[in-house]
């Protein structure tokens, strides 16, 4: 088997395992902070706010990945990998036994430590992809981690058959996602062990070049993503970039507490196994179903879930008042369509961006992930105050102004001059 597929694997493995805990604790943090708002820790109430925490997650995500590419560049990808991987279990970790300090301490460090773990992921994919592989190995590692959201949720699931989540829930819950975080730190230290043998046997002169590119300046490395920002095509990626974080933090954060706030009440990794288009034509094709697929999500919520379920538990009728069993049942597949939504823009945009700017991949990937992160610490000051249905609006207008974007961007016969003149290649 080809050596960079398994890297692929590899790396799609300790996301999978390590987003399989990061993902449910994200969805479930506001039910856990209710719960543990009613404990005492140390003779004070603890007053933190998971709405609070993940806007400074993303804010310092958004701060950090200016200078990410200088950290993939300087220890390289899969070290950095390594190093986001340990603030993600400390975030994990905190909601065990949570204080208002430490609380947002982790928030802080993981905010960082995203920033430098997704920058590393996108040098590491396309180091290990050429032009006929990309679209494979994107599709590949996207559904390995997008798979991430159903073993900790049915864990959830099976757990928790209380409507507050108490201290005697809390414990073991969080302990055994510590557990499954670590397991994900311990595989990309596996990752660290195959560079490295890779690397012993490559002759002298790869490695020579490999330590060239490691001491990259960093004003030089600031340098390339202001120039990337000049040309068109990364221009017009700015605006899908930019929906994916408003997206990001309703499907994950907004819908989650809605459907909690419903008193009534009491998978996307298909495009990754399938997309594998070649031509500008292909591709196009899959953004244009992952556009419909999340307008069916958006309408589906707006119907289905009242104005102010993102805001307190509510009793208020939703735009359609549907029986409990059809409401569960929307609320269902919607959650289905929005992961195959996601992963179908996903997908694309990682395509692009390691075939485009391979030869600029950090600096590249931190900009997407500079813009995500802006996007989405907006919308976290929004999303427990704002009517769902204007939450909804933002969401298709960019939605559809990304959408054109992207075909743009695909159809465009100059792929990213940029790239092609720069003799640098970062991670």
């Amino acid at each position: 088997m080809d050596r960079h597929f398994i890297n692929i694997v590899l790396v799609g493995l300790a996301f999978m395992i390590l987003f399989t805990a990061f993902q449910a604790t994200g969805m479930i943090a506001p039910s856990v902070l209710e719960g543990v708002k009613n404990d005492t820790i140390n003779g004070t109430s603890f007053q933190g706010s998971g709405y609070i925490s993940l806007a400074i997650v993303y804010t310092l995500f958004t701060i950090a990945n200016i200078f990410a590419p200088v950290v993939v560049s300087t220890c390289g990808s899969s070290i950095s990998m390594f190093i986001g991987g340990i603030t993600c279990f400390l975030y994990v970790l905190s909601f065990i036994s949570p204080m208002v300090w430490s609380y947002y301490l982790v928030s802080i460090l993981f905010g960082i430590g995203a920033a430098i773990l997704w920058t590393a992921q996108g040098v590491y994919l396309s180091r290990n992809s050429n032009e006929m592989t990309i679209s494979r190995n994107t599709g590949v590692f996207w559904a390995m981690y997008q798979s991430s959201l159903i073993p900790g949720n049915l864990y959830v699931y099976l757990s928790i058959d209380t409507e507050m989540i108490t201290r005697s829930v809390r414990y073991p819950l969080f302990t055994v996602f510590s557990i499954v975080s670590a397991v994900g730190i311990a595989c990309f230290g596996l990752v660290i062990w195959r560079t490295f043998s890779e690397r012993r046997r490559a002759n002298s002169e790869l490695l020579k070049n490999e330590e060239k590119v490691s001491c990259v300046d960093t004003v030089e490395t600031l340098k390339i993503a202001l120039r990337l920002l000049k040309t068109r095509n990364m221009l017009l990626l700015l605006i899908p970039f930019g929906y994916t974080g408003f997206a990001l933090t309703f499907f994950q954060t907004v819908y989650p507490t809605c459907i909690g706030h419903l008193i009534k009440y009491g998978g996307g990794g298909l495009f990754g196994f399938i997309t594998k288009p070649k031509t500008s034509l292909g591709r196009s094709r899959i953004v244009f179903v992952g556009f419909i697929v999340q307008l069916v999500f958006y309408y589906l919520v707006f119907i289905n879930f009242p104005s102010d379920a993102p805001a307190n538990e509510t009793n208020n009728e939703a735009y359609f008042n549907f029986k409990l069993l059809i409401s569960q049942i929307l609320t269902f597949v919607g959650s289905f369509l929005i992961g195959l939504g996601d992963c179908s823009f996903h997908t694309q945009l990682f395509n692009i961006l390691a075939s485009q700017y391979k030869n600029t991949s950090a600096s590249a990937f931190a900009l997407f992930q500079l813009v995500q992160g802006g996007t989405s610490a907006v919308a976290y000051v929004y999303a427990s105050s704002l009517a769902v249905e204007y939450q909804l609006l933002i969401l298709v207008i960019t939605l559809l102004l990304s959408t054109l974007a992207l075909f743009v961007v695909l159809f465009s016969n100059a792929n990213n001059d940029f790239d092609e003149a720069s003799p640098l290649t970062i991670g």
